[in-house]
């Protein structure tokens, strides 16, 4: 018996007689074995598999048929977000959006496609990135937002910023031709199509429609409702993964596993492996990305649940280039009703009062470029335990961001702002900020939200003080890499999509570049 068949055989062997009976076990053998399918993931299979290698995919949610995606909003967090969409910190103070299924969090994101200025990549000394943002923008049809896109709730932004002349502007977009779907594109695109014979393709174009689908024609073989369970390892080298179907067992062998999970999922997975952790960084370094929505209602009617929901973004307190450790950005936001609901401040009559002028409401998100570090556990379960508690220049900045999202919100036309407070502040004047201030940012006060964790298995070239090098691969598993928003040495600071997807094409090249010596 090999090396490679022992881990195998010893799974097998020491499970309880009921479950041998029941289960059906089955083992494939690949080359690589891609855990997840989102920024990372499909990047990564797409990559591999196009180069030759035989690969695996395992997704823990379903692979979804986007025509079944409907606007009955229980039924699909269920489907498309982990804990129904109910992920949050262990205190409860901040709720974090995880997508579950192929093609991860880009088939609910909002089709930002970002790039981050060269200075960041060279801070995080991989400036050798640069040129995979074209090709990965080529395949996601990456193309500028037109005056066409722009809906009524961007159209005030847009309006508020200028009357403050601060700086923005029309962002790309991953996204084909567009029905506007408005507020459902939040729980994914039914129209979502990949392209067909040289045509573009049609709505969001997700890594469900662009990149599994190339990676699957390349060989790439998919389980998806697949949850892998545990990483093993023997003598400082990979040997496989097991998953759990839902009708047993799966049993992947490999000598190349690429942890594409998540930055929640992906430290889960590798301490709940017991895999090495020396350093203690695994799990550390968590950055949220934490966002507070702050709403205007307007005497004009502004349907903001219409049209394009995201195209327009303010960048004016964000420079990447000289301040490259703080700053926000200030995105268009609305929702669905129950999204917009969960929302707004107060209770009872008070809160009616807000929901019957729904459509009214023009609202911001100050998404917060984050310093402060959290840290994701695992409990006795192996459950992710994710302990976030905001640093306080975060809080002061974060507190500087509302106070000028509710300034451009009054220079757009707004007649009262809200916030997220338990209770509600009637805030109908620019004098009425002060209350901001006094109250500050305090957990379970107000709502904090968070689409875009990242940071947990740190890149870097020093082993004491990162958890994978500069290639992706562990410094303490050979075979073992790591190709989603964990990589970040700090916050991005901007929607994250094309950099994960052009950090996942750097790290399918290197492994390429050692399967070819």
């Amino acid at each position: 018996m090999n090396k490679s068949q022992s881990w195998l055989s010893n799974a097998t062997n020491f499970r309880p007689a009921w479950l041998k009976k029941k289960s059906i076990e089955r083992t494939e053998r690949a080359d690589a074995c891609v855990i997840g399918s989102g920024a990372g993931g499909a990047v990564v299979a797409k990559e591999l598999a196009e180069a030759g290698l035989s690969v695996i995919i395992l997704e823990a949610g379903e692979n979804h048929d986007p025509s079944t995606f409907g606007s009955y909003e229980p039924e699909m967090l269920r489907r498309l977000f982990w804990d129904s969409g109910l992920r949050s910190t262990r205190d409860n103070a901040v709720v974090i959006s995880q997508g579950k299924g192929v093609g991860g969090s880009t088939v609910h994101n909002l089709c930002y496609a970002v790039r981050p200025p060269q200075a960041l990549l060279y801070r995080w000394q991989v400036p050798e990135i640069w040129p995979h943002y074209n090709q990965v923008e080529q395949t996601l049809g990456v193309t500028q937002m037109q005056e066409a896109d722009v809906n009524v709730l961007n159209a005030v932004v847009r309006y508020g910023c200028e009357a403050m002349r601060w700086r923005g502007g029309l962002q790309s977009h991953n996204r084909g031709e567009c029905a506007a779907c408005g507020a459902q594109c939040l729980f994914g695109c039914p129209v979502s199509k990949a392209p067909q014979n040289g045509s573009r393709g049609t709505g969001k174009q997700s890594m469900a429609v662009t990149y599994i689908p190339l990676a699957r024609a390349a060989g790439a073989r998919l389980h998806s409702n697949c949850v892998a369970e545990k990483i093993h390892e023997e003598k400082g080298r990979v040997v496989g993964v097991s998953a759990r179907l839902p009708s047993g067992r799966l049993h992947i062998q490999s000598d190349i596993v690429v942890l594409a999970a998540g930055a929640i999922n992906s430290p889960q997975l590798w301490l709940k492996s017991g895999l090495p952790n020396a350093n203690r960084r695994v799990g550390k370094n968590l950055h949220l990305h934490p966002a507070v929505f702050v709403g205007g209602v307007f005497n004009e009617t502004i349907d903001g649940h219409l049209g394009i929901p995201q195209s327009y973004y303010i960048d004016h307190f964000l420079d990447l280039r000289r301040r490259p450790d703080s700053g926000y950005l200030l995105m268009p936001a609305f929702g669905s009703q129950m999204i917009v609901a969960a929302s707004l401040p107060g209770f009872g009559e008070n809160h009616r009062e807000f929901m019957e002028r729904y459509r009214h409401i023009a609202a911001l998100l100050v998404l917060l470029h984050d310093r402060t570090a959290g840290q994701v556990s695992v409990d006795y379960k192996g459950a992710p335990n994710i302990a976030y508690r905001l640093r306080r220049s975060d809080r002061k900045v974060l507190v500087e961001g509302i106070i000028n999202a509710a300034r451009l919100l009054f220079a757009a036309g707004a007649t009262e702002v809200l916030l997220p407070y338990t209770q509600h502040f009637p805030i109908k004047t620019e004098v009425d900020l002060e209350i901001i201030r006094q109250r500050g940012i305090v957990p379970n006060d107000i709502m904090l939200a968070s689409s875009h964790p990242q940071g947990t298995l740190q890149m870097g070239e020093n082993p004491n003080r990162s958890v994978v090098n500069l290639s992706g691969e562990s410094h303490a598993v050979k075979g073992l890499f790591v190709a989603d928003a964990s990589l970040f040495p700090t916050s991005v600071g901007i929607p994250p999509t094309l950099t994960i997807a052009a950090l996942a094409t750097h790290v399918a090249g290197q492994i390429i570049k050692r399967n070819m010596v």
